[in-house]
């Protein structure tokens, strides 16, 4: 499995299964990724080929649950509204990414949440 967890712009990780024994231990993706990078780095593989995104702003609990409810206004079903991105968050934001014409990696961060608010006060007062 791929995955981008700071969107198209970081480091990308192939995920082999082996990792899914790391999240047995510990739920955490960052904690994984982590520790699967650490082993790596003690077998002599190199350091990421893309650097973390550091200018990127991650979004509170309260704005992780406003972008789930803009969502779901919007017709991208994002599950429960709890303020966590799972699977289907992360669905919907790919959705909705794909619907505005940008890069569909479901990454959620504060840029998307401004984009996705701007675009439904501009839905609602074009009603």
């Amino acid at each position: 499995m791929l995955v981008l967890p700071t969107g198209a712009r970081g480091p990308a990780f192939l995920l082999l299964p082996n990792f899914r024994v790391i999240l047995r231990y510990n739920t955490a993706m960052a904690y994984a990724l982590s520790v699967g990078h650490l082993s790596d780095r003690l077998r002599g593989a190199p350091p990421f080929a893309r650097s973390w995104p550091r200018e990127d702003r991650m979004l509170t609990s309260a704005e992780r649950k406003e972008l789930q409810t803009v969502l779901a206004s919007r017709g991208f079903e994002p599950g429960t509204v709890d303020g966590k991105v799972g699977p289907k968050t992360r669905a919907a934001v790919r959705a909705y990414q794909t619907s505005v014409g940008l890069v569909p990696d479901g990454y959620a961060n504060a840029f998307l949440l401004e984009r996705a608010r701007a675009d439904l006060s501009g839905a609602s007062t074009s009603r």
